[in-house]
């Protein structure tokens, strides 16, 4: 079932240090989140400003993986990789020591750019190393083990800014850095030895060819939307909870834990029986799964009207059909054409947080007494998921890829 890669001294990639590489992204994302009321302060700005912290990185993510996927299909997966969390160091290093506001946000773009590489990069590695199935297993693990990251690091920056100083928190994401790059450079050798020629030309080929192939465009839609709910709920729950049913902000903190804890299970749930059952019929399960608990959620608000256990209970068992569905998705995904993996990760990424995006934009636009809007666009791309899950699944996959001359052309020695 494995394919480890000639020459590879260093030995198969460790799931462990592949889960760390993907949540450094997560923990440097939600980590300053509980510190932007106290940025306010310190810069003496507007909140308005100070919240571009927050929305450059997200802006950073995105746009990176489209860049790191073809790199790496070029470069290989290892160097590419060292340079990202390399310039996740500087950026954390700048962020730190950061005089005003604009030297803190100029370093919060290089903290995502440098650390979207392990985003796209961990995937791609994983399916160098994995068939299909297998791919799905392995993604499930380093899913699950990632999903501590946005559960745990709220606390500390709120802890760390409170008793220490904000800038102990890019302290404390300077040694977690640290601590991967190391890992990396020891642990991790190279997976991909099908390398390709890279130039423009070759990546807007490599784009072009995903992107006409309907089974990927299905596959990275039913991802996107799946991740689009997720935050729709994340950008509306604090609304919910504290100006529609009178909650203290505590109440998210606590009750936020238990779709994590849900979405865990459903990772965990896909890493034990995906080979048994094959990563399709887990997608196909997972989002009926996450259909029904958002079906069940908006006859609830229907019937009952907002509530806290009306909120979180379906949401809950909506991400047990996330858990169990993301990772069999991606790996499908990015199976369609192993050899263009990378690019497929990073142009998979770039739509799940434009996805995102949109999901908070279109709650932003709704009137702030609604309880029921909220709850239906997020029952929106949870059905989208669906239809897109079932359209990839049932086609008939092609007999290959489209050609490529330039994007997918064996590179000299490769």
């Amino acid at each position: 079932m494995l394919r480890f890669a000639r020459n590879d001294v260093l030995g198969p990639p460790s799931l462990l240090l592949l889960s760390a590489i993907t949540a450094l992204a997560f923990c440097a994302l939600h980590m300053i989140v509980p510190a932007l009321p106290i940025l306010v302060a310190a810069f003496d700005d507007s909140p308005a400003r100070v919240q571009l912290v927050l929305s450059l990185y997200l802006g950073g993510i995105a746009g990176g993986q489209l860049v790191y996927g073809p790199l790496s299909d070029r470069f290989g997966r290892r160097p590419v990789l060292l340079a990202g969390l390399l310039t996740f160091l500087v950026g954390t290093l700048l962020c730190g020591a950061a005089p005003n506001l604009g030297w803190l946000i100029l370093g919060r773009v290089l903290q995502a750019l440098g650390a979207c590489a392990g985003v796209v990069l961990s995937r791609a590695i994983i399916r160098d190393v994995y068939e299909r199935e297998a791919a799905a297993r392995g993604l499930a693990l380093v899913m699950m083990a990632m999903t501590l990251a946005p559960a745990i690091s709220p606390a500390f920056g709120a802890y760390l800014a409170e008793w220490v100083d904000w800038r102990a928190i890019f302290v404390l994401l300077g040694g977690l850095g640290a601590a991967v790059f190391a890992a990396t450079l020891l642990r991790l050798g190279e997976t991909n030895h099908s390398r390709t020629r890279l130039d423009l030309a070759g990546m807007a080929a490599g784009y072009g060819a995903l992107l006409r192939a309907p089974r990927f465009v299905a596959f990275a839609l039913c991802s996107a939307c799946t991740s689009a709910s997720w935050f729709t709920f994340i950008a509306s729950a604090p609304h919910l909870l504290v100006d529609i049913m009178g909650e203290p902000p505590s109440t998210y903190g606590l009750m936020i834990l238990m779709p994590m804890a849900s979405y865990m299970l459903g990772n965990a749930i896909a890493a034990r029986f995906a080979l048994r059952f094959g990563s399709l019929a887990l997608l196909i399960a997972g989002r009926i799964v996450a259909f029904s608990g958002a079906a069940v959620l908006i006859v609830w608000f229907s019937a009952a009207g907002p509530g806290v256990w009306a909120l979180f209970l379906p949401i809950a068992f909506a991400e047990i059909g996330d858990g169990l569905s993301q990772p069999s998705v991606m790996a499908a995904a990015l199976s369609i054409n192993p050899r263009i993996a990378g690019t497929a990760s990073g142009l998979m990424g770039f739509l799940q947080m434009t996805a995102a995006a949109l999901g908070s934009f279109l709650v932003a636009l709704l009137p702030p007494d609604s309880a029921l809007g909220p709850a239906a666009v997020f029952a929106g791309f949870v059905a989208l998921g669906l239809g897109f899950g079932l359209f990839a699944v049932r086609r008939r996959p092609a007999a290959g890829m489209p050609a490529v001359a330039s994007a997918v052309a064996p590179a000299e020695g490769g």
